[in-house]
């Protein structure tokens, strides 16, 4: 890298320990005089982590150069007192585990280190550094507690689904109908509840007061919803309900309505024989009084359990209030330091003496709870003080608490439960006594203001509640293994303000102008018990109203309340839930002021793309702007409709997320979960965190769980990190093996392939086997070069071979008349020609053959890719990579259906989950990968291996663009491209960090090169330089070729 920046660097570095106390000086530590610098030092890949659980953490260092072609030759680190390496022979500059005495639970350790370049003259010491550990496994005093278990719902059991006599099972005319039944209760009721559910929606009451009510949507059949009636039950009691039919009247669309009441623990009244219904409203018809002599007898249509609706009801368990726990206490000294260490699940929102702990919302991250649970470190330096002190606690649900019924079943993992809080602060003060505050039974109970809070329905706050206080009780703790949590946290990183329209009397709709993550925050003026209603999604329907709801959660979705105090001017945000959303529709009360809340995990931005083509900087600030907004912890989907963590999803964006962003923490946190949910026979769900789904929903799918050995072999060629796949090396084995193992004539199987190309609603409708087996080729290979570094030869040897068989399979079955076909092919398939070609799998004598295919079907089509998922993510590199740049320029630029133009002519400000306008989700970023081919091919910058230790800078995709830049912070160092033309000729720079070497190829046969490079060899167009450490600058003329 060059000069400028390396010192640079080096500043930065120096004034964040500004104020720190220096180690004290050791015998060697006369200035240094080498042509090295120390900049940015880490300690698993964090500036200063504050509650690491690692046992020999990882240090690394940046290093700036006074010259080019420097490098470093020996290091030494020094630890606190602690640990001195001594002078190592080594160019090791990144992952050098601590190797000192063993470490202590809740210590902090500074350090530093020195290097010697290549003339063995020293650095200087680098600035003072520091990490400090958490409980390293270590007991805690605290005690999980929470509230008590909540009592289970009522079930639908021994009723039955009844209608108008025009209704049968199958059908039934749309509209609603009026239905009323009656029992006498006698004697004293001391519980009393009532659980109803109807296709479609429904409003019902008891004794004139409406107890429920189910607003229209998607299967809200399948919710059932529960009233605690017992101040309303006694004598005669009567129950009446409106339900309504929805859709169109034919077969497949039934209507029923389904009514449970117990009374005492009885079964008191069921939906069946006795029950009246008639299909015009009149005046008064859910009150006790009313005549209802003549209305028709219902149909009973079939007891619960048959019918089309199967035994498919669910009956949540009716939500309890966040809770809210505290602790007040007295400290009698001054206080010198002061930690919190805190574990809330799912998540936990701090205030102490009345200011909010730390930027973080949405902590700890989601993990599979059965194996690993989160806690984190903060420090409480500042905001203890000696006398009374008060900590505060509002827990929310996330995924560990669901209540909210959906599809992948989360509210039924095997550990679910309910809010728990485990809390311990160590005060030290200024006499060295210390002090423990620790959860216990000792801490205060009460329900918080926050009513409901779901990751999918969204939040409910009633700003009248004023909290009772009780004993908080002692709960079970989850049983996974308490781990400091390493990964960047979630944050609030930007705010937005909407333009704000009035769609109708009492309805505003607010556009944010951009889509995002996150949550809408508001300030209103109404009366007290005012429901202010914010409801959010990514697209508008045809009346302007928001288009909220989600296809795979019944009811309520996306939509945060707030219940105003009626105080004045009132301001409110969520704390337990965030929404993938552009638009947000208010009623309730006109809202005074709307900031839209960007929210997600907090990475640093390392990679930067420029080039001359407007249109390929909207597409990288696109794709940015989507994988941010799916960056919760995890990798998700999209942030509206799943928030899952697709394996295959996170396989196609990994390269593109790993230069724009450093997520090696936030990596690694996701490969731990992906050890978590791993069978022991092997296998992996397509979703990680799972709480059971996955397995076989959808799986097993290769072209997704293969993400395991892909991203552990990216965290290798792009950080270096060889010890994380020293730590998974098991795991990662016993997955392959499993996928091995299901092989079927030499052939992986799978349950997906290339999802959502163009014409199709997901799975495409060639044989998937082709790219099921060409990514387990690949993940077989990228384990087999891990291997080879971890010094597993055995394992490497056995899955190359597998590799090989894999490979010839695949083209003996595929491979026919010059190009790759399955019998199921509706006609040719993009995907299955440019996935073998990307993999290395096509024998050398057919690759012009197969190339040829590919051009000639995207000539047919209008320089039209016809590819989903998988099949983007290579198409255009694959088509630059022989020699077809121009053909995948014509594509990236293409403006009509299916394109990404097409996109963002329709409004796209990210990428989009489907390629026509009514694509579901507009924020999924799987078919936006074609911003690597922007880094790679356009500017040129390629990942080698070894973190960067050899890297390769080519851009050869530049027709359309006369000049273009990439740069990203490697962990060695910037490294860096910049070329332009002028005229015919090319001027590239390169810039290459300390310890590493580029192979540059600069395009032309005569071609000017700096001294201090290597000329390698003449390719296809281009003269091969290698260049070391430095900055260098070539010309090329393109005019001889």
């Amino acid at each position: 890298m060059g000069e400028n920046v390396s010192r640079r660097l080096f500043l930065q570095g120096a004034a964040v320990t500004t104020g720190m106390m220096a180690l004290p000086p050791g015998p060697a530590d006369a200035a240094g005089g080498g042509a090295l610098s120390v900049g940015r030092t880490t300690v698993e890949y964090a500036d200063a982590p504050l509650g690491t659980d690692a046992l020999n953490p990882r240090l690394s260092w940046v290093l700036g150069a006074s010259e080019n072609g420097q490098h470093q030759t020996a290091y030494q680190v020094r630890v606190n007192g602690v640990w001195d390496s001594g002078k190592v022979t080594s160019d090791r500059s990144v992952a050098v585990p601590y190797a000192g005495p063993p470490l202590r639970p809740r210590t902090r350790y500074s350090w530093q280190v020195r290097v010697w370049d290549a003339q063995d003259q020293p650095s200087d010491w680098s600035a003072v550094r520091w990490w400090e550990t958490g409980f390293l496994g270590g007991a805690w005093q605290a005690r999980w507690i929470g509230a008590p278990a909540a009592t289970a719902p009522p079930t639908v059991d021994g009723a039955s689904w009844i209608w108008s006599l025009d209704g049968t099972v199958d059908s039934a005319p749309v509209g609603p109908r009026w239905f009323r039944a009656a029992v006498d209760v006698p004697g004293q009721v001391t519980s009393a509840k009532i659980v109803a559910t109807a296709d479609d929606d429904f409003t019902l009451y008891v004794g004139g007061q409406q107890v429920l009510f189910a607003p229209e949507a998607t299967d809200s059949w399948r919710t059932g919803l529960v009233a605690d009636v017992t101040h309303l039950v006694s004598g005669r009691v009567v129950v009446a309900a409106v339900a309504t039919n929805r859709g169109t009247a034919h077969p497949g669309n039934p209507a029923g309505l389904l009514v449970r009441l117990v009374v005492n623990g009885q079964t008191t009244l069921v939906t069946g024989d006795g029950w009246r219904v008639t299909a015009t409203e009149q005046t008064g018809w859910q009150q006790p009084g009313f005549d209802d002599s003549r209305w028709d007898r219902a149909a009973v249509l079939a007891p619960y359990g048959g019918g089309l609706w199967g035994a498919n009801v669910s009956v949540p368990t009716p939500e309890a209030p966040a809770p809210l726990l505290r602790k007040d206490f007295t400290l009698t000294r001054p206080v010198v330091t002061a930690r919190l260490y805190i574990s809330g699940l799912a998540y936990y929102d701090v205030v102490v003496n009345g200011t909010r702990v730390g930027s973080q919302v949405l902590d700890p991250g989601f993990t599979d709870y059965d194996k690993t649970v989160l806690y984190a470190t903060h420090d409480l330096s500042r905001l203890l003080k000696p006398g009374g002190n008060r900590i505060d606690v509002t827990l929310g649900r996330g995924f560990y608490g669901l209540t909210t019924p959906n599809v992948w079943n989360w509210q039924n993992a095997s550990w679910h439960g309910e809010p728990r809080l485990l809390a311990q602060v160590e005060v030290d003060h200024t006499d060295r006594s210390h002090t423990t505050v620790a959860t216990g039974p000792d801490w205060l109970l009460a329900d918080s203001p926050t009513v409901t809070n779901s990751i999918y329905a969204g939040e409910t706050y009633d700003a009248r509640v004023t909290p009772t206080w009780r004993p908080a009780q002692v709960v079970d703790p989850p049983q996974g293994t308490l781990r400091g949590q390493q990964h960047e946290p979630i944050e609030v990183v930007e705010d937005v303000t909407p333009a704000v329209t009035e769609l109708s009397p009492g309805v505003w709709v607010a556009d944010m102008g951009r889509t995002m993550a996150g949550w809408s925050k508001v300030t209103v003026r109404a009366p007290a018990g005012t429901v202010i209603r914010l409801q959010h999604g990514e697209k508008l329907k045809a009346d302007g109203s928001v288009q909220w709801e989600g296809s795979h959660v019944s009811g309520r979705y996306q939509t945060d309340e707030y219940i105003c105090a009626g105080t004045g001017a009132e301001t409110w945000e969520p704390r337990f839930s965030y929404k993938g959303f552009r638009y947000v529709q208010v009623t309730g009360a006109r809202p005074e002021a709307l900031v839209g809340r960007v929210v997600h995990t907090n990475v640093p931005q390392t990679g930067t793309f420029r080039c001359s083509e407007p249109f390929y900087e909207q597409l990288d600030r696109a794709m940015r702007r989507t994988i941010l907004n799916n960056l919760h912890g995890i990798p998700t989907d999209t942030p509206m409709y799943e928030k899952n963590g697709w394996t295959g999803d996170a396989q196609l964006g990994l390269p593109t997320m790993m230069f724009a962003y450093g997520v090696p923490r936030f990596v690694t946190k996701w490969l731990n979960d992906i050890r978590d949910c791993q069978t022991s026979a092997g296998q992996l769900p397509v979703i990680v965190p799972s709480g059971g789904w996955g397995y076989n929903e959808l799986g097993p799918s290769p072209e997704w769980t293969t993400v395991y050995p892909f991203a552990l072999r990216e965290m290798y060629r792009i950080y270096g990190d060889d010890k994380l796949a020293a730590e998974h090396w098991d795991t990662v084995v016993r997955y392959l093996d499993w996928e091995i193992a299901r092989l079927r004539d030499g052939l992986a199987l799978t349950e997906l392939g290339d999802y959502l190309s163009p014409g199709t609603g997901g799975n495409p409708p060639e044989d998937t086997r082709l790219t099921a087996t060409a990514y387990l080729h690949r993940a077989l290979t990228a384990i087999a070069e891990l291997g080879d570094v971890l010094g597993h030869n055995e394992v490497s040897a056995r899955y190359r071979a597998v590799a090989d068989r894999c490979r010839d399979r695949l083209n003996v079955a595929f491979l026919k008349d010059g190009h790759y076909q399955t019998a199921k092919d509706p006609g040719y398939r993009q995907t299955s020609n440019a996935v073998p070609l990307a993999f290395g799998l096509v024998p050398p004598g057919s690759v012009a053959s197969v190339v040829d295919s590919l051009l000639a079907d995207i000539s047919a089509r209008g320089n039209h890719l016809n590819t989903g998922c998988l099949g983007t993510s290579v198409l255009l590199p694959v088509l630059t990579a022989n020699g077809h740049a121009d053909v995948a320029h014509a594509i990236a630029t293409q403006r009509t259906f299916p394109s990404w133009g097409f996109w963002f002519d329709n409004g796209a400000d990210t990428m989009w989950e489907m390629w026509p306008t009514d694509s579901r989700s507009r924020d999924h970023y799987f078919e936006g990968t074609v911003v690597q081919w922007l880094y790679e091919n356009v500017a040129g910058l390629r990942p080698g291996d070894a973190g960067y230790q050899r890297f390769t800078v080519r851009p050869d995709a530049r027709v359309g663009v006369s000049w273009a830049q990439a740069a990203i912070s490697t962990v060695r160092g910037a490294a860096s491209v910049a070329w332009n033309m002028v005229g015919s000729t090319m001027h590239l720079t390169v810039g290459v960090p300390v310890g590493c070497a580029a192979e540059v190829f600069v395009p032309g046969s005569s071609v000017t090169a700096p001294p201090g490079v290597r000329f390698v060899r003449a390719e296809a167009g281009f003269q091969v330089h290698l260049a070391p450490a430095g900055q260098w600058t070539f010309t090329g003329d393109l005019d001889h070729p």
